[in-house]
């Protein structure tokens, strides 16, 4: 018996060993096996541009397109980047004819978690685009586990519930003049950041919308941003901003505020983050952004105005607005503190050294001397002379002043401290109607009882009226019985008299007539 033991307790412990490692094997990185997956397809002669890891070397289909990607261990994951946004298209699961839906939110880098669509990791799908030509640029497959850090999986644009929407003209602004905006906001657990671009930049180049992606997945952003489709060009004067729009690029200021007014509906920001009104450096986008953004505040809460966005996403009147660089009601936000949640790291480090690098393009320009320092390095906000990101002024609220001037929430509930106090109310009305309804339950059982204890008490009052009538009854039979015996007893005397009468009488009458005859003789 034993060496039977041994084996026992060795399978166990063989066994513990293993259940011990699952964890550490759920946390593997997930591995790019993209070269082991094996593309093919319509619309395109080849499909090399996909896999080359260059976002630049897109393809146009030549009309509707598919792409069969097939890797014999199974893939876990999709990695989509578009050189235009396409919106919906389908994922077949070659093996189980499962068929899903992607791209819904239009989208330029979508990651498809098969195993959540499929249950299971295929080992054949084809992704058709059936609503004509497609513009790609890169695809990347993943076997299972966590993802690399360059894999952007993104949330939906956050509608009707924005703490803080940042108002940037161009793709890198967010990461200069807005340095440690994203990263410090972005990264707190209850506030919900958006961006709003002006421009994509796609009258000069594709590039660059890439660019704003991955800059702000960098600095921690998760919801998708808006990338505005108005022309990029740099003119320092506002009023020829507005007519280069209009008489360049075909766009009306009217066009270009309805934008505006529409975001803000959109999105229902609690704080709305824009440009200096001089433009920072004079730019001409800057101011008309700025200017935009001031002019929708009396537009925003009228439904008359813009009407089809009222209608669609309703009014929103902007309980904060804060501007660059204004002077009154002046806060200085200190980007210098390094913070746990962000590694250790200054908001403003991350957004000079993680988000602003993302903006290869731009490298070149005086914006990399500016925020990296040209004669001495810059590590602080603190240290910047001109166009400094720290400095702000509450340019409109609803709210009441600012006190502690070093928070652009201050006096703000956020929106999901507002869902949790509304869950705590929900759930207090909830604990409260259990109370009632506990109270309620317990007056109806004492009600009941009270009622029970009342029958209980009739039933032994109409037993005892009952057991009295019934005594009662007897009583008075009894006493009728006794009252028939003596009558019958008085009328037995009473023919007993009568008789004895009687024979008393015939005694007489014998007597009379015995004595008469008698005298007779």
């Amino acid at each position: 018996m034993r060496p039977f033991f041994h084996r026992f307790f060795a399978a166990v412990l063989c066994l513990s060993l293993l259940l011990c490692l699952v964890p550490a094997v759920s946390a593997e990185s997930a591995a790019d096996i993209t070269a082991a997956t094996t593309v093919s397809g319509s619309g395109y002669d080849s499909f090399g541009f996909l896999t080359d890891k260059n976002i630049d070397s897109y393809r146009s289909s030549s009309g509707n397109a598919s792409l069969t990607l097939k890797n014999s261990a199974g893939m876990a994951g999709i990695y989509l980047l578009f050189d235009l946004e396409y919106g919906a298209y389908s994922i077949t699961d070659n093996n189980s004819g499962k068929t899903i839906t992607a791209g819904t939110m239009g989208m330029l880098h979508e990651y498809i978690d098969l195993v959540a669509a499929f249950g299971t990791m295929p080992k054949s799908v084809t992704l058709s685009f059936e609503k004509g030509k497609v513009r790609l640029s890169e695809l990347y497959v993943f076997s299972d586990g966590q993802l690399p850090d360059f894999v952007q999986v993104w949330e939906a644009p956050l509608d009707g519930k924005a703490d803080i929407v940042l108002f940037a003209t161009h793709g890198d602004d967010d990461h200069l003049f807005f340095a440690g905006i994203l990263p410090h906001y972005a990264s707190l657990p209850d506030c919900a950041v958006q961006v709003v671009y002006l421009t994509d930049h796609r009258n000069l180049t594709n590039s660059r919308t890439h660019e704003m992606l991955n800059g702000l997945w960098a600095v921690g952003v998760t919801a998708y941003p808006v990338l505005g489709g108005f022309a990029d060009f740099l003119i320092e004067d506002l009023q020829r901003s507005y007519e280069e729009y209009l008489y360049t690029y075909g766009t009306t200021r009217e066009e270009l505020q309805s934008f505006v007014v529409e975001q803000i509906r959109r999105f229902r920001p609690q704080v709305a983050i824009g440009h200096d009104i001089n433009g920072e450096y004079r730019h001409g986008m800057h101011m008309v952004y700025t200017d935009l953004l001031i002019k929708a505040l009396d537009m925003t809460n009228d439904p008359t105005v813009f009407p089809e966005s009222a209608q669609k996403w309703g009014t929103w009147d902007i309980p904060k607005l804060y501007l660059h660089l204004y002077e009154e009601n002046a806060i200085t936000m200190d980007w210098d503190v390094p913070l746990e949640r962000l590694g250790g790291k200054t908001a403003f480090e991350v957004s000079q050294k993680l988000g602003y690098p993302c903006h290869k393009s731009q490298q070149w320009t005086w914006f990399t001397r500016w925020i990296n320092g040209k004669d001495s390095p810059i590590t602080k906000a603190s240290q910047i002379a001109t166009y400094n990101p720290r400095n702000y002024g509450l340019y409109r609220t609803l709210v009441g002043a600012d006190v502690q001037k070093n928070d652009f929430l201050e006096n703000i509930v956020t929106y999901a401290e507002q869902e949790r106090i509304e869950q705590e109310r929900l759930e207090q009305e909830r604990l409260e109607q259990e109370r009632l309804e506990q109270e309620r339950l317990e007056q109806e059982r004492l009600e009941q009882e009270r009622l029970e204890q009342e029958r209980l008490e009739q039933e032994r009052l109409e037993q005892e009226r009952l057991e009295q009538e019934r005594l009662e009854q007897e009583r008075l039979e009894k006493e009728r019985l006794e009252q028939e015996r003596l009558e019958q007893e008085q009328q037995k005397k009473q023919l007993i008299a009568a008789f004895c009468c009687l024979a008393l009488l015939v005694t007489a009458l014998v007597l009379v007539l015995v004595y008469g005859r008698r005298r007779k003789k």
